[in-house]
């Protein structure tokens, strides 16, 4: 079954799409996971437009918080050129149940912006809505596969 959850942001009252990927595996019955090279691939080919950077921290059992950089600049408000690109932290987890309480921690963070597909939690601290409408319109088109 595949789910679109909407969550609102405290700290910047928007709403927010979060996507969930739950796919079939293989005809058992599973969820698909990713390895953060083959999430980068994917949801850039619906037009992310992220790439993955080293790994900055590593959290209290051991999982790897790598760094994603937004790979296209935001058109300025005043168009005296591009605002810098955003970045932010990616965990990918062993499966989607540990990926979806990545995500309620998240959320309950005021500073983050939170996005969830399959096994993988994206978080930002700041994003433009140009940039989060590329990572919410690649989460939708990878649901719908």
């Amino acid at each position: 079954m595949r789910e679109i959850t909407r969550v609102r942001s405290p700290r910047a009252g928007l709403l927010l799409v979060t996507a969930a990927l739950l796919a079939a595996g293989a005809g058992c019955g599973g969820e698909r996971t990713f390895t953060a090279e083959e999430f980068v691939d994917e949801v850039n080919a619906e037009g992310a437009a992220i790439a993955l950077g080293g790994v900055i921290a590593k959290n209290q059992d051991g999982l790897e918080i790598r760094e994603v950089n937004f790979t296209e600049s935001v058109p300025s408000a005043t168009g005296a050129g591009d605002e810098a690109r955003g970045s932010g932290a990616m965990l990918v987890l062993d499966d989607a149940g540990d990926a979806g309480d990545e995500l309620e921690r998240c959320e309950a963070a005021p500073a983050f912006t939170c996005f969830r597909a399959a096994n993988v939690v994206l978080r930002f601290e700041e994003i433009f809505p140009e940039e989060q409408a590329r990572i919410t319109q690649a989460f939708q088109a990878i649901a719908s596969e």
